[in-house]
């Protein structure tokens, strides 16, 4: 299975999510997405400046430098002159920043140098601690990230388990693994410790099965009863596992005992949930009565309320921040979004215009390609995208996709390669750019650009799997070119061993190969991870190759139910016979 290119989703969904998983924390209701207005970080770096008087000279020149070279799209500059003063003169400062701006740089090595230095110089600081031990964890280093994890759990575990919750959905499954047998470790020399069972079954919340997870949360909970956060995990777990009346019934029994903030927001988000709408609204209701000023939770309810449909709601807690702040990016987004729902297209589009730097940018401008969705809109849409780069130059290989994809949906393809050709003059190693002109290649049947834009990713991320699965599974589909595809899919497989379109290409590839059985092994994991047609058509091929046609035929069926015009089944289905 080719790797698709993945929609932009709404960031709706994602901000409830990351809220909602939040809900355990002490900063539950303050999701990096918040208004700037409304809310200060907890952990912002601070400017290079130095706490002890002013710097050397050779050290402001080279800072200056720094600087002139972010502002050129320098970021190697940037950091390696960063990186250096923090080594030379040890200022806290600079060297926080030159940890923020390593991650920011995606520069894994220099990311580690600067978290061990600012770890020296705030031993008590779990937040360096913490992001050393992440990235030796990332490089398979486990052992020396042990100590760093046991250092910053014992200088403040809560704050490192949200910090390792926070990145959990992201994890690579081996990351996580190494995380949970390093947490493994600390709890043989403290089995009892409350805090470090709650990690662990923060890490595990994410899989399929949750009983592990609310397993240790409820030993946690018997160690400590009152522990809140493993009180808010174990309902959101409950919740997650389908137990929705047991979550609801656990904290209304804590609630009638005692007032708790997070505990009220949950049991509202819960309600919600479970369609109970009245009395969601009136949890909602007593929130704000009892926290008038806690603008984070009134902008939280109003994306709560926004997720649900209940639109009316949701607009008067963001007109009350609009009251209270003035309007800005992110209350734009949401008004827009409403008055989308609401069926006022022009209100909508002048609130998604109106959108400037913030992490609503691109989303908005997403919908703005939805509301214009006629062929008379594309000269206005495509203008407004041309204006929107001149002003976020920082966004613009992301506002060409946007300009791109609009042209694909509406059937001008051709077009839409000429926007990624425009796009990549100006941004030639965005892989986003590389991958998404490739697919478009493919589609317009243009296998040389296809190959060509692949192979030059691939010469920027080697390891890149999505990339590698895309040329592996188009060579051995589209060319006879299998051993070559094999060698291509087995990589991708040994970077995303369980990943459902990769264990599809490895299936087709034998296919190719005509090794049936081994066919087979691949095919059936893929589909039963993921029962997507297009597997279902190579499995039905498969088993008809193994002359096992009632397999086939019951595999096509069950995807024709899902999808009873879907052209891969029927054509699979054709070519085994079984229909004119």
């Amino acid at each position: 299975m080719s790797s698709p290119t993945l929609p932009l989703r709404r960031t709706l969904s994602i901000l409830v999510a990351t809220l909602l998983l939040g809900a355990c924390s002490t900063s539950a209701l303050q999701p990096k997405t918040m208004p700037a207005e409304m809310t200060q970080p907890s952990h912002q770096a601070k400017p290079a400046t130095s706490t002890q008087g002013s710097f050397e000279a050779s050290t402001l020149y080279a800072l200056l430098v720094a600087e002139f070279a972010a502002q050129r799209n320098m970021p190697q500059v940037t950091l390696h002159n960063y990186l250096r003063e923090a080594e030379r003169t040890e200022d806290i400062n600079i060297t926080r920043h030159a940890t923020h701006l390593a991650e920011q740089y995606r520069d894994p090595n220099s990311h580690l140098k600067a978290a061990l230095l600012w770890s020296k110089l705030e031993p008590d600081n779990p937040e360096p601690n913490s992001i050393a031990a992440a990235e030796l964890v990332r490089q398979g280093e486990t052992e020396r990230a042990l100590p760093l994890l046991k250092a910053a759990l014992s200088n403040g575990i809560l704050a490192t388990v949200d910090a390792l919750s926070e990145r959990t959905q992201n994890m690579h499954p081996a990351e996580r693994q190494a995380y949970l047998g390093l947490l493994d470790q600390l709890l043989k020399d403290s089995p009892n410790k409350t805090k470090l069972l709650y990690a662990k079954a923060s890490l595990l919340r994410f899989d399929s099965d949750y009983n592990p997870a609310l397993a240790l949360t409820q030993q946690a909970l018997n160690l400590d009863p009152g522990f809140d956060r493993a009180i808010l995990l174990e309902a959101d777990l409950q919740a997650r596992s389908g137990h929705l009346d047991t979550a609801l019934g656990h904290l209304r029994e804590e609630l009638n005992q005692r007032e708790h903030k997070q505990m009220r927001t949950l049991y509202t988000r819960l309600l919600l949930q479970k369609g109970q709408f009245d009395a969601a609204r009136q949890q909602a209701e007593l929130l704000s009565s009892q926290h008038p000023n806690d603008h984070n939770l009134q902008f939280y309810l109003g994306v709560l309320m926004l997720e649900h449909d209940q639109i009316d709601l949701s607009e008067s807690y963001f007109t009350q921040l609009v009251k209270q702040f003035g309007i800005n990016s992110t209350l734009h987004y949401y008004l827009g979004r409403i008055a989308q729902l609401k069926q006022d297209q022009e209100a909508a589009l002048q609130h998604f215009k109106q959108i400037g730097d913030s992490p609503y940018l691109v989303a908005g401008l997403s919908e703005l390609g939805n509301l214009l969705n006629q062929p008379s809109d594309e000269v206005r849409l495509r203008q407004i995208y041309q204006q929107s780069r001149l002003q976020h130059p920082d966004m613009s290989a992301l506002l060409f996709v946007l300009e791109a994809r609009w042209l694909t949906d509406h059937d001008q393809p051709q077009q839409a390669l000429q926007v990624y050709t425009a796009a990549l003059k100006l941004h030639p190693s965005n892989t986003q750019l590389l991958y998404n002109r490739a697919m478009l290649g493919e589609r317009l049947d243009n296998l040389k650009q296809m190959e060509q834009d692949l192979n030059r990713l691939l010469g920027i991320e080697p390891d890149n799997a999505t990339a590698l699965n895309a040329l592996g599974y188009s060579l051995t589909d589209r060319t006879d070119r299998h051993q070559e595809a094999l060698a291509l899919i087995r990589k991708a497989l040994k970077l995303k061993p369980n990943d459902p379109a990769i264990l599809d290409s490895m299936g087709w590839v034998y296919y190719n190969l005509e090794n049936y059985p081994l066919a087979l092994q691949y095919l059936l994991r893929a589909h039963e991870s993921f029962p997507d047609p297009e597997i279902a058509s190579h499995l039905g091929l498969v088993y008809w190759k193994l002359d096992k046609l009632d397999a086939a035929n019951q595999v096509w069926r069950e995807a024709l139910q899902r999808d009873p015009d879907n052209i891969q089944i029927l054509e699979s289905m054709r070519k085994a016979g079984q229909i004119e």
